[in-house]
């Protein structure tokens, strides 16, 4: 699954597509117009209760699950004592204060212990490399970026570590996590791409099979911590013969069937690594992170992810954005990496959110399935207030999946009175804009200077 990235205020990674949701209810902000009741409630929680603006919808969501319309109804939560259970201690603690009443002060105190104690036990479950790999200074990425060391007239001969099947029985089509030994002499960073050459002659050409590019799903660090390894996710590609109702062997992918069927030891031409856009900001870790996925297309978030909540590093250290991950796939069996988002969420759900959104399970209001974009719809606000304060946005998946999330965003840029063209214009004046399709051609590339 290799990248499309589009960035300006965004940055945007294609990669592969199906869809999925599971987020906590009260994590989810709901489209609709506000009412005079919302629009109180919001003055009464910003005016008198102090909850900042960069939470508030947050803090309306959950009423809204809870069926907290008016001051009435909060008023009402706060007698039966349930304030505490529904809010964070500096919510819950501003909405006493504001409603007239006294707070327990202790009770607070020991959430607000309990809470410095999860997150320091989640910075201590991290684990360290056993090299260091970090540019001085660690965000200085660019003039330190490794770029195609190997090329395909020489190419470097690695070998398969493992070859594991992630997903369930009732996936829709196998997806195995590759680990590859490079005996450390691939060096890479996090979102760029690993080209593969398979063995073989093409039928069409008669000449050795070409190179195939995949999105890198590890750090540079790889899963061994050593810096020995990387790590690819790829989808088997077959083809369904509908007319011999069975698959035809003669069109299946050649490259994602040769890594899916190898085994321990089994020699492997790579090259690269490829690609300078599709990058983090580690210069300004006090952005948000907003990674649109669909499929495979996840692969380049996992190395996100680990070099900012799995291992100690300068970046993870340093983060105090929010990384928010949309997932979109086709069952529930076709989750990527299920386990490893949750125990994110679970160790620091203040800087991860995970959203959802499975199409053959879950539909919206009008019946229809539940694809990404309308994911993201239901978090358009968010979504926007976030890019306007400096967010990164990244898309990653087959190409076809971007017409709806573009129709989408530009929907929602009208509602607030904004053409989406020129939002799209002004946002490209400030990052990089980059594309390259699930399947390797590049759609689109553009410099720095855009």
């Amino acid at each position: 699954s290799q990248p499309f990235l589009l960035s300006g205020k965004m940055v945007c990674v294609f990669a592969q597509v199906t869809l999925l949701s599971t987020v906590p209810p009260r994590s989810v902000l709901r489209m609709q117009a506000p009412s005079t009741a919302t629009t109180s409630l919001r003055t009464f929680l910003t005016d008198k209760a102090g909850v900042h603006e960069r939470f508030v919808d947050r803090v309306l969501n959950i009423c809204d699950d809870e069926m907290i319309g008016d001051l009435g109804n909060l008023r009402t939560a706060q007698e039966a004592g349930l304030l505490r259970d529904l809010f964070k201690p500096v919510i819950w603690l501003g909405i006493e204060a504001a409603l007239g009443s006294a707070p327990d002060v202790t009770t607070a105190a020991q959430q607000v212990q309990a809470r410095i104690k999860a997150v320091q036990e989640a910075a201590a479950e991290r684990v360290d490399a056993e090299v260091s790999l970090e540019a001085d200074p660690y965000w200085d990425i660019l003039p330190n970026l490794p770029l195609n060391k190997f090329k395909p007239k020489r190419p470097y001969e690695a070998s398969i570590v493992s070859t594991k099947r992630i997903v369930g029985p009732k996936a829709p089509g196998e997806v195995c996590h590759v680990q590859i030994n490079t005996d450390g002499n691939l060096k890479y960073w996090e979102g760029q791409s690993l080209g593969v050459m398979p063995p073989g002659i093409c039928p069409k050409s008669g000449k050795p099979n070409t190179v195939r590019l995949y999105s890198i799903a590890s750090t540079r660090y790889g899963d061994d911590l050593k810096g020995n390894t990387v790590s690819l996710c790829v989808r088997r590609a077959v083809y369904w013969d509908k007319d011999m109702g069975c698959e035809d062997p003669a069109k299946k992918g050649v490259c994602s069937n040769f890594l899916c069927d190898s085994t321990p030891g089994t020699p492997v031409a790579v090259t690269g690594p490829t690609g300078k856009v599709m990058l983090m900001p580690e210069e300004t870790p006090a952005a948000d992170l907003i990674m649109v996925a669909t499929g495979t297309g996840i692969a380049p978030y996992r190395g996100f992810l680990r070099r900012l909540f799995v291992e100690r590093t300068p970046a993870s250290a340093a983060f105090k954005g929010l990384a928010w991950l949309f997932l979109g796939v086709a069952n529930s069996d076709a989750l990527l990496y299920d386990e490893d988002w949750q125990a994110i969420a679970q160790r620091d759900p203040e800087h991860f959110r995970v959203t959802y959104a499975i199409s053959r399970e879950q539909t919206k209001s009008d019946g229809g399935k539940m694809y990404i974009q309308d994911r993201m719809a239901e978090h358009a606000e968010e979504l926007f207030e976030r890019l306007d304060r400096g967010a990164h946005i990244y898309f990653c998946g087959l190409k076809g999946m971007m017409p709806g999330i573009s129709e989408m965003l530009a929907q929602v840029a009208k509602s607030r009175g904004v053409d989406w063209d020129d939002k799209l214009g002004q946002l490209k004046k400030t990052r990089p804009v980059a594309c390259r399709s699930l399947l390797g051609s590049v759609l689109l590339h553009s410099t720095r200077s855009l």
